[in-house]
């Protein structure tokens, strides 16, 4: 861009009808000439740089854009992932206490195993002490424990 200084000087005598020296003329036409300012060369590289940098700054901004756009993409792909793995969870746990219910489990015993409910003859009735004192009986010693504790207690009278 080149600017253009122009420096312009009226004589305000031409509309009033007046006469004018021809010097003051020229002197005035000399002025009225357009000065033109030379356009300098490291300008030039200035706006080519600043719009080299603009570009690369543009093209660092769109690049990060891009990259948050496929972080974004790649979190909804793993939830969805996890989404599905949760539904699948919660399918094999249903099928896995389908397996050992109480219905099952009998069926597995009485078809495999042979096993058989009981019945009210087989139930035997076991009293036990209304007290709630329980009596455990001393363990029978050995000979040799019997003997140890005889000595163990001689010594406990000598050294008393």
């Amino acid at each position: 861009m080149s600017k253009l200084n122009m420096a312009y000087k009226y004589d305000l005598n031409k509309y009033r009808n007046l006469s004018t020296d021809s010097d003051e003329y020229e002197e005035a036409k000399r002025e009225i000439t357009i000065k033109r300012k030379n356009i300098d060369k490291g300008s030039t590289i200035k706006i080519v740089l600043l719009a080299i940098v603009a570009m690369i700054l543009l093209f660092c901004v769109i690049y990060g854009k891009v990259q948050i756009s496929d972080m974004y993409s790649q979190i909804n792909n793993q939830k969805s992932y996890l989404s599905s793995e949760q539904s699948e969870n919660a399918r094999l746990k249903a099928e896995l206490e389908s397996y050992t219910s109480l219905k099952n489990i009998e069926n597995y015993a009485e078809k495999i195993l042979g096993l058989e409910k009981l019945d009210k003859a087989q139930i035997m009735y076991v009293d036990i002490q209304n007290d709630d004192v329980v009596f455990i009986p001393e363990n029978d010693d050995n000979v040799f424990v019997k003997i140890k504790n005889f000595f163990n207690s001689i010594i406990e009278y000598i050294v008393d």
